[in-house]
């Protein structure tokens, strides 16, 4: 088979994957504590990545850190410490999120990071969009209004469900930190390599969400009450790594684009696995989704 188009199907496993976490993450908390689903994900995840970096690197299980040190270039650290510190809030709000509303209004919301990083990747970076990415802007926030069209409200376009509903602003809130950690990840990544700057990434937030939910006392959460939440952070690991890989293959915003369709799977299967009453959200997130296209084109 082709390289480039093991690659795409590999961005496209991606989305699954994504889509299979923000399933889990929903599950998890009818049965468990935000903060031990939190340290339940991030460990699985870094145990799972951790095994990879050493096949990888060998050299990490003998003299781990001389070739962490030879993997790495100044201001790795720093950014590291950074990005996990946003990421640790983020994934707090995340799963907040996700407990207070339905997976098929607020998953769709994290498209609105393409949005923002037309403010933030210019500060960032010095990243620009031309117009194709203003143009998706306006589909993006057109898709946000159609989420929760055709419910009880009757109203083509509603924005105040957003306003009257926490889920929603706490997945807005993830966005918005999340615009700035992708153009942290893009300079962790050139400070070292994609498979070492997510490994330590992943340990530095489970290290924190752990420290997080032993500090709240109620450290008690039996195995069947996390098993959607270690399942979420076993397809995080997966995805992650894969994303990476199809990086070094495609052209990044084709593997960005594809991995976006995780909005519609989530939509979709949320009605049939958990449930959901998902009405007209199919459609607010396809025009979501036309627009994080747009955006990511454009900027690439």
């Amino acid at each position: 088979m082709d390289l480039a188009l093991l690659a795409l199907f590999g961005s496209l496993i991606t989305a699954l994957c994504q889509t299979v976490t923000d399933l889990g993450t929903k599950a998890a908390t009818r049965a468990a504590d935000d903060r031990a689903i939190l340290a339940a994900q991030w460990t699985i995840c870094t145990a799972l990545l951790l095994v990879a970096s050493a096949i990888a690197y060998p050299g990490l299980l003998s003299a781990p850190v001389e070739t962490l040190d030879g993997l790495t270039k100044p201001g790795f650290w720093t950014l590291l410490v950074l990005n996990g510190s946003l990421n640790v809030v983020a994934y707090i709000f995340f799963i907040r999120a996700f407990r207070l509303s339905d997976a098929s209004l607020v998953a769709p919301l994290v498209l609105l990071t393409p949005v923002l990083m037309l403010v933030t990747s210019p500060i960032m970076t010095g990243e620009r969009a031309p117009p194709m990415g203003v143009l998706g802007v306006i589909f993006t926030v057109l898709g946000v209004g159609l989420l929760d069209a055709n419910q009880a409200n009757g109203k083509r376009f509603n924005f105040g469900v957003f306003i009257r509903h926490a889920g929603p602003r706490y997945m807005i809130a993830t966005a918005s930190i999340w615009s700035v950690c992708a153009n942290l990840d893009k300079l962790g990544v050139i400070a070292s390599t994609p498979l070492v700057w997510i490994t330590t990434l992943s340990a530095f937030i489970a290290a924190c969400s752990l420290a997080y939910w032993l500090a709240s006392g109620r450290p008690g959460a039996g195995r069947k009450a996390l098993r959607h939440a270690l399942i979420a952070g076993s397809a995080m690991s997966f995805g992650t790594a894969l994303q990476m890989w199809a990086l070094t293959v495609l052209f990044t915003p084709y593997v960005i684009a594809i991995k976006r369709l995780s909005a519609l799977f989530t939509v979709l299967a949320s009605g049939h696995v958990l449930k959901e009453e998902t009405g007209g959200r199919f459609l607010g997130a396809a025009v979501m989704l036309a627009g994080a296209v747009m955006i990511v084109l454009a900027r690439g």
